[in-house]
Order: structure tokens, then sequence, then C-alpha cells
């Protein structure tokens, strides 16, 4: 059993010293166009995208909801004026509620936009 953990041990040291020649300057060359800043625009691009898709999704399913929900008290005796009244002033605050959200993440897109557009401009270089 000893053995075999020294000739393990052996060809982990010898992968170890492949290593130590590997020239990681000249194997790595298509490291030299790479565009760090560029690249975020791009990945903060796809994620407001994404986040105005599913805010709007969301928008039309609340909408909806609000259809069936006014179609139900319209004609509800059983609802009192006071409860109704409730419902309406419970609508506008969610929706204030929501435009700010929205209005937040969007100002922090804004903000991490205009990080990445200030390191992509400092990056290139100048005439």
């Amino acid at each position: 059993m000893q053995d075999m953990m020294k000739n393990m041990m052996n060809e982990m040291w010898k992968n170890m010293d492949t290593f130590k020649t590997f020239d990681f300057s000249k194997k790595m060359d298509f490291m030299k166009d790479f565009n760090a800043a560029k690249l975020g625009l791009q990945v903060l691009d796809f994620q407001k995208s994404t986040f105005n898709n599913t805010y709007n999704t969301f928008l039309k399913i609340q909408e909806q909801t609000e259809k069936i929900a006014d179609s139900f008290m319209k004609d509800n005796s059983a609802i009192p004026a006071e409860g109704r009244k409730i419902l309406d002033e419970w609508r506008l605050v969610l929706k204030k509620g929501q435009n700010e959200i929205k209005k937040s993440i969007d100002e922090g897109f804004m903000k991490a936009e205009s990080m990445f557009t200030e390191t992509n401009q400092a990056a290139k270089p100048s005439k």
C-alpha cells in the first residue's frame, strides 16, 4: 500500500514539473484582446433585458388579476363600499411600490453601466 501511495505521489510530482516549463505568456496570447469591461456590459445588458421582460410579465399578470377582482367586486353586494375603498387604496400603494422598485433597479443598472463604460474608456490606448 505504501509503495502504491509513493508511486502515486511521484507521478503527481512529475506532472507538476511539466508546469514549471509551461510558458503562460506565450500560451495565453488570445487574452491580449480580452476586454473585461466590454464583456461586463454585455452581461449587464442581458441581465437588464431579463429583468425588464420578467417585470413586464408580472405587470401583465397583475393587470389580469385586477380585472378579475374588479369583475368579482362590481356586482357583489356582499362586499361593502369600505372594503372596495380599502382594496383600491391597496392597489395604489402596490403600484407606487412597483414604480419605486423599477426606478431603483433602473438606477442601479445605469450606475453599473456607467462604471463599465468608464472602465472601458480608460482601458483604450490613447493616441
